[in-house]
């Protein structure tokens, strides 16, 4: 599948998804686990949830029956705060080719750019994992997990 115009990196969607993932079941789960449900490789998930413990978002317990956890609800978590926990704090005046000043003197896109860029910090600001949990994408994914495909 080609990818869209909007993108962020591998490493972002796994924190994303995979704090969702948390978020719906509501319980310790092992990288193995998470990294099977997202499709992604395990050593690249357990980096990603280092961040997240880092970042005081997640507990990770060791040994057999370990994993990783949420470490507040997740009405107290945004998907902006997992979002900057990899990434770091978005800037709202991105510039596609990362110079100070543009050849042309203006940006050729305009202002369309920074209002997508808005757009995307509002929207990720304002929502957290607890708003999703309720949504019509999670109860896909149950559904999905359960073998129940309709």
């Amino acid at each position: 599948m080609k990818g869209g115009v909007v993108q962020i990196s591998q490493a972002a969607s796994i924190a994303l998804h995979g704090m969702g993932l948390l978020a719906l079941y509501g319980k310790r789960m092992s990288i193995k686990e998470l990294s099977e449900m997202i499709s992604v490789s395990e050593p690249h998930a357990a980096k990603v949830f280092q961040r997240l413990v880092k970042a005081g978002l997640v507990n990770s317990t060791r040994g057999p029956g370990g994993g990783v956890e949420l470490s507040i609800p997740p009405s107290k978590i945004s998907l902006c705060d997992i979002y900057e926990a990899i990434e770091g704090k978005p800037s709202h005046d991105y510039c596609l080719i990362n110079r100070q000043a543009c050849p042309f003197g203006a940006c050729i896109f305009g202002t369309m750019i920074k209002k997508i860029n808005d757009e995307f910090i509002s929207y990720m600001s304002s929502k957290t994992l607890a708003d999703l949990v309720g949504s019509d994408i999670f109860d896909e994914a149950k559904n999905i997990a359960a073998g129940n495909k309709d």
